[in-house]
């Protein structure tokens, strides 16, 4: 058979959506047989490998396929394009990286990247390789998103004893919501068992793939000041610094500071305190 009738053939294979797709050029040096009165390939070929774009989320796994056909005995190679690091040959891995292993699916043809635990640095471009020459193959582009976690409000808050207080963080830009999310006063976790009357719960907004997680106080004490963590199974863990103030403090400390008692600071600082209060409750 021509090449150029090689060509059609294939202009047809794609039209008609058949998975025969060779990504490199097929014209130079392929050879083809006829089999019930079709022409078909019979040198190594990538099969049904129009998804070219992989997106996942980081510390998830993510597959990259391959799909490769009458391979005889030739192998099929994986390579990270940016640094040409061989990754994979056949099932032995070349990378000192044990996140990467390659798999292969008996009678589908299928080789299969795997990389567990995926990190922002593996976002890039892998290329599926079957050692003929000329050179068989196909890349896949790696996307990985990174969540990011916001708090709702100032990291530092003032708040009037007594009054309700709810702490609130938000987890952006993730494919799935977080597995959990977990909060930590200091550096104990928080459990409303044993803390009489706080709650805490998690909402998900369907059309933004936001996370809204709250942790409710329904009544602050001078012991609940401190630090409290959100931390999200799938983003980085956010702090508040939450104050609690007596009213009767703020407003002996005002009156101190008008009467002449203490430092022009600390007249400035017992207003601002008093009216961060006020605000906030």
């Amino acid at each position: 058979m021509s090449p150029e009738v090689g060509q059609i053939l294939v202009a047809v294979a794609l039209f008609l959506g058949s998975d025969a797709i060779r990504i490199d050029t097929i014209s130079h040096g392929h050879q083809s047989r006829r089999s019930g009165g079709t022409d078909v390939f019979s040198s190594p070929f990538l099969a049904e490998h129009r998804v070219t774009n992989i997106t996942t989320q980081i510390g998830t796994h993510a597959y990259l396929p391959c799909k490769a056909r009458q391979l005889a005995n030739k192998s099929v190679s994986w390579v990270r394009v940016r640094d040409d690091h061989i990754l994979t040959v056949d099932r032995t891995v070349f990378i000192a990286d044990d996140r990467f292993q390659s798999f292969y699916v008996e009678g589908t043809g299928m080789w299969t990247l795997q990389l567990k635990y995926v990190q922002a640095r593996d976002a890039g471009i892998y290329e599926c390789q079957v050692s003929t020459e000329p050179k068989v193959s196909a890349r896949v582009h790696l996307h990985v998103v990174v969540p990011r976690t916001e708090l709702d409000g100032e990291p530092n808050r003032y708040v009037k004893a007594g009054s309700k207080v709810i702490i609130r963080c938000v987890v952006r830009g993730a494919l799935e919501p977080p597995a959990y999310v977990f909060w930590y006063f200091g550096l104990e976790q928080i459990f409303t068992d044993n803390r009489y009357g706080w709650t805490m719960q998690t909402d998900s907004e369907s059309e933004t793939h936001n996370t809204i997680a709250s942790l409710i106080i329904p009544s602050a004490r001078k012991r609940d000041a401190g630090n409290y963590t959100c931390n999200p199974s799938n983003s980085d863990a956010v702090t508040v610094l939450l104050h609690v103030i007596n009213v009767e403090y703020s407003a002996s400390a005002v009156k101190s500071a008008a009467s002449g008692h203490g430092s022009v600071q600390s007249e400035i600082v017992a207003i601002i305190v008093a009216a961060l209060v006020h605000i906030q409750t």
